[in-house]
């Protein structure tokens, strides 16, 4: 079964969780073991509830590693999905009740297991025991003060996960955009269709909860189709794919702008009730080398530089001459898969001149064959 790039990221972001809560366990049993004695003044590795060092690390990694998976999942799948459009308060805030109850269940089920299980059972007052050793004791609340740390981490990187995507993060923490570097790269232009009387009419604030929307319900569409968002520039919306085999032989570029068709498609009724409108959009997709690198000393951003930016936006002013929603270059054109060319009707328009260039641009203007084809 294959699965969607979608899933597969979220899965990489569970695992990420799950490796860190592993990884913050570890510590954690090391930290635990190293004491204090005031009597001698010095420090002394000493293992709590008369175990191993290895036995108590194992105790410490499995619960963090049954939790992250868990929670992570939680987090990624369910919370993270239906908070969405929520506002941050409200979305840390559910979060962070649900940690605080998931956290407390995993530091008293744990410790209970493999701590405390022989002790409760032969004391002459079974729940008030289980409440002091389990809930009560500082031991027991420094554990989920600590998790409670540990879990804010894990919302707010995944918050920063949103903002850079997973090669960009990679990217930025083995420092490739330090020095400025050519790359390969698809882009699409995307640009909401008479935004100007749209705002007019719905004035700045309702127009403002319109692009949110509109640019929301775009997620799911780049993500499966393995698109990454480079910027958001009034009601336009720049997305970009590296130049592998993966994209171009299910093309991508065109199918997210199908699938982008389609969410807007199916959450009709609900603009037609919150704005009176269905939004509609035109793009423009382009290929070609550009730099890549950080830009900015104070507040800094991955920056591409080149002409195909360029050229693309000029590709996109062309949909309104040609009253096309969708145009593509030669470039792009000639990627297509002959077994993907059989989904689409493309259109040639002509030329367009290249500032600078002898070489000209074909235009291509792209639509589906099959409008009820799966994408």
């Amino acid at each position: 079964m294959r699965l969607r790039p979608k899933i597969k990221v979220q899965l990489f972001l569970v695992l990420g969780i799950t490796l860190f809560w592993i990884g913050s366990g570890a510590f954690m049993a090391f930290y635990k073991c190293v004491n204090y004695i005031p009597a001698t003044n010095e420090f002394a590795f000493i293992v709590p509830n008369h175990l191993s060092f290895i036995q108590f690390l194992l105790i410490n990694i499995i619960g963090p590693a049954v939790g992250g998976f868990i929670g992570g999942s939680i987090l990624v799948f369910y919370l993270s999905e239906s908070l969405r459009r929520k506002s941050y308060w409200y979305y840390m805030l559910i979060n962070f009740l649900f940690f605080i109850g998931f956290i407390l269940f995993l530091n008293t089920l744990v410790p209970y297991i493999f701590y405390y299980r022989e002790e409760i059972a032969n004391a002459e007052r079974p729940l008030r025991k289980a409440l002091d050793l389990l809930i009560l004791s500082p031991y027991a609340i420094r554990n989920v003060v600590t998790w409670l740390i540990i879990a804010w981490m894990t919302i707010q990187g995944l918050n920063i996960y949103e903002k850079y995507t997973p090669s960009t993060l990679i990217s930025l923490f083995l420092g490739r955009f330090h020095r400025p570097h050519e790359v390969e790269r698809i882009f699409m232009f995307l640009d909401l269709s008479n935004s100007t009387s749209i705002a007019e009419k719905l004035g700045h604030i309702k127009f403002f909860d319109l692009l949110k929307d509109f640019f929301s319900d775009m997620t799911d569409p780049i993500l499966n189709s393995q698109g990454e968002v480079y910027q958001y520039v009034g009601d336009e919306i720049v997305i970009y794919w590296p130049v592998k085999r993966s994209v171009i032989k299910h093309m991508q570029p065109i199918a997210c702008f199908f699938r982008i068709e389609k969410s807007i498609q199916d959450r009709s009724e609900y603009y037609l009730k919150e704005y009176e409108i269905i939004p509609l959009f035109k793009a423009a997709i382009h290929k070609g080398h550009v730099v890549v690198g950080e830009m900015g000393a104070i507040k800094r951003e991955i920056v591409f530089s080149g002409d195909i930016l360029n050229t693309t936006s000029r590709l996109m002013e062309q949909c309104s001459i040609f009253k096309q929603k969708l145009i593509i270059s030669n470039e792009v054109a000639e990627l297509i898969p002959k077994d993907k060319k059989q989904k689409y009707v493309l259109l040639h328009l002509g030329e367009m001149a290249l500032r600078g260039k002898m070489n000209k641009c074909h235009l291509y203007g792209v639509d589906l064959k099959d409008q009820k084809l799966n994408v």
